[in-house]
């Protein structure tokens, strides 16, 4: 199960209601753009108000959170940030019962998390100002579920524990496009992960787990994110790492000269290029 949703509106309306009533504006009769200078306005002077920051929810023997993104100079979810996490509750055990509540619905590759209202940037690692958020559970997007196909809230009042910042950036509106596809793997070795690495629109988001891969990476590099290109591939949707297949991509040794990698990929966890076209 892979979203694609090409209904770009749909999103940004959903986040500003949500953001709006956060701040206590009527959002009612309100255009989406209007909801949006009226926060600008709001807080004047801050570099982000507070949102709710939807995130793609995955891993089993270690837990990740990506971040939803979305293009803009004033969105407050214009970053691009992947955390790796525990998940923990009073009186309960969120993340054995997501990971068995994964492990019993294969099929479904979807499951969010939807955080309470904060400011994204407090996580950044260069200024740390949080190590904590809490939020919801849902297998399915919690944006549109779909109960006749499973989707369901399965965890309430769930505290996302941050253990390390994979990947945080905010997005540069002058940033060159890419010429090739890029990628960065992190992980555990038991466990690895690619990610496309989203620069400007159009662009895409994806989320795709490694089965093999032909060299070993230390965990200091992984927790950082090891770059991957894939030379020949253009920066495409059509063009991006399939599931289920072998690849070979380019990594930089220590020296900075290229190394050539061999990896083979599992079913894609996620993919969306609609909220990104622009």
């Amino acid at each position: 199960m892979s979203k694609t949703n090409h209904n770009n509106g749909g999103r940004r309306e959903f986040l500003l209601a949500s953001a709006a009533a956060t701040l206590g504006f009527a959002y009612h009769g309100i255009s989406g753009r209007k909801a949006a200078d009226l926060m600008t306005n709001h807080h004047a002077g801050l570099a982000d108000p507070p949102a709710g920051h939807g995130m793609l929810l995955f891993g089993e023997k270690t837990v990740y959170l990506s971040h939803l993104p979305l293009f803009g100079t004033t969105t407050p979810h214009r970053y691009q940030v992947i955390l790796e996490v525990t998940l923990t509750k009073t009186g309960g055990d969120p993340q054995a019962d997501y990971v068995k509540d994964r492990r019993q619905h294969p099929a479904t590759r979807i499951y969010t998390f939807d955080p309470s209202p904060f400011v994204l940037p407090e996580l950044d690692p260069k200024n740390p100002q949080r190590s904590s958020f809490k939020g919801t559970i849902f297998r399915g997007h919690f944006e549109h579920l779909k109960p006749k196909q499973g989707d369901k809230l399965i965890n309430e009042n769930v505290v996302a524990n941050v253990t390390r910042v994979v990947h945080f950036r905010e997005f540069d509106p002058q940033a060159a496009g890419l010429p090739q596809l890029q990628y960065f793997l992190f992980g555990k070795n038991q466990e690895l992960f690619l990610a496309h690495l989203i620069t400007k629109p159009p662009d895409f988001d994806q989320i795709v787990p490694v089965a093999k891969i032909d060299q070993q990476f230390t965990d200091e590099a992984l927790g950082k994110g090891v770059p991957i290109t894939f030379p020949g591939k253009l920066n495409m949707p059509a063009r991006r790492i399939r599931a289920s297949s072998q690849v070979i991509g380019q990594v930089k040794k220590a020296d900075g000269s290229p190394a050539q990698v061999k990896l083979q990929t599992k079913a894609e966890l996620y993919f969306e290029a609609g909220e990104l076209a622009d």
